[in-house]
């Protein structure tokens, strides 16, 4: 045999060795499939799945794909009905969720977060945030993440977070601290005005408390007379209860909904499908805005297609129904009813339904209102 021969075949043969290697990773990647995320309040947080199904069941219901590397990395988690991605179906699964489609990379010590839409291409999304770069330490874990937009420039979530940093303090407590594109120092949300925290997690590796610390690591107020929230799970590992303390640690009626003890209740599929809230004393209390109860109704796909907004007399504030197509895909309508049954004009909105059309390809092209008496509102 010739050279050339000899140097072709060597080509042929490492080609077929690359094939050989890329196709154990495949068969070594993982798949499970969950109804829901397990809660999540900050993005040092793993992504967990809760309420597992099997692939035939996943068919059938919304739910989360969940792919694995041959390491048992997470690399992928997507939004679902059976192979179709789909957008958020307001079932509030976890505050730090923000597209139907995440890929993530592992490369020199780093995590590396792309987010995707409903027809499975990287867009931003949560404000300029198309790529989230997380450092790892030497043992894996979180230290910092910073956001970037597609033109690789840094930038900011839709809460004016850059950066978030983490230090561990060991015990399963780690120091968050979030920061703008100006270092200034940010609250976890806007409406959660928490500034530096010390994040304490269980054995189980799920969040406990929140705790509101000065610098010199002692119990501080904010501007909603809080300094501690106490986060409770159930046997199923739903977020079941939050309770709300100040600095000296008695129960406060502090942070958005202002309630001292705020309740999630749940269906046997995990699905949430009551909001209740309470008073120091565990009475019944309603929001700033009245609302007391929020309950919902899910179809047989786990979509939310109903829900009711309470105030303590146990009077509809606001009643909402959201239609999907037969095969539970897509949101089609979403219509405000009134106490008679009949559609009611949104005091705010200006509109009594609204209907939602797509393009070819799913995206959706556009969002027509109607009035109560469902005539097209132009304009």
């Amino acid at each position: 045999m010739n050279l050339k021969g000899k140097h072709k075949n060597s080509k042929t043969s490492c080609f077929i060795l690359l094939i050989f290697l890329i196709s154990i990773e495949v068969c070594a990647q993982k798949t499970e499939y969950y109804r829901h995320l397990v809660f999540r309040e900050s993005p040092y947080s793993d992504i967990r799945g809760i309420h597992m199904i099997d692939g035939q069941t996943s068919k059938n219901e919304t739910h989360y794909k969940f792919v694995y590397d041959g390491q048992d990395r997470l690399i992928e988690v997507s939004h679902r009905l059976g192979d179709y991605i789909i957008n958020n179906n307001d079932n509030w699964d976890s505050f730090i969720w923000f597209s139907p489609k995440m890929t993530i990379e592992y490369k020199n010590n780093q995590e590396i977060r792309y987010f995707y839409n409903r027809l499975d291409k990287k867009i931003e999304t949560h404000g300029k945030m198309y790529k989230a770069v997380f450092d790892l330490d030497r043992n894996g874990k979180r230290t910092a993440v910073k956001f970037y937009d597609k033109d690789n420039n840094p930038s900011e979530n839709a809460w004016n977070i850059h950066t978030y940093q983490w230090t561990h303090l060991g015990n399963g407590n780690v120091l968050e601290k979030r920061f703008n594109l100006k270092s200034e120092s940010q609250p976890i949300r806007p409406d959660f005005t928490f500034y530096t925290v010390k994040l304490e997690y269980g054995n189980d590796d799920l969040l406990d408390f929140i705790h509101h610390i000065d610098e010199n690591g002692e119990y501080m107020n904010n501007t909603m007379n809080a300094a501690m929230d106490r986060i409770v799970y159930d046997q199923e590992g739903n977020f079941s209860r939050w309770m709300v303390f100040d600095e000296d640690l008695k129960p406060s009626e502090g942070n958005a909904p202002e309630f001292a003890i705020g309740e999630h209740l749940y269906d046997a599929r995990g699905n949430k499908v009551e909001l209740r809230g309470f008073d120091v004393i565990g009475k019944p209390k309603a929001m700033p805005t009245g609302v007391a109860r929020i309950l919902n109704t899910y179809d047989s796909y786990n979509n939310l297609i109903e829900e009711k907004i309470l105030d303590l007399q146990n009077n509809v504030l606001q009643h909402i129904k959201r239609e999907y197509s037969k095969d539970g895909k897509r949101i089609e309508w979403m219509k405000f009813i009134g106490q008679d049954g009949k559609l009611l004009m949104h005091p705010h909105a200006k509109y009594a339904a609204m209907k939602f059309d797509y393009a070819e390809d799913g995206s959706i092209s556009g969002r027509i209102l109607y009035d109560d008496d469902l005539n097209r509102i132009k304009g």
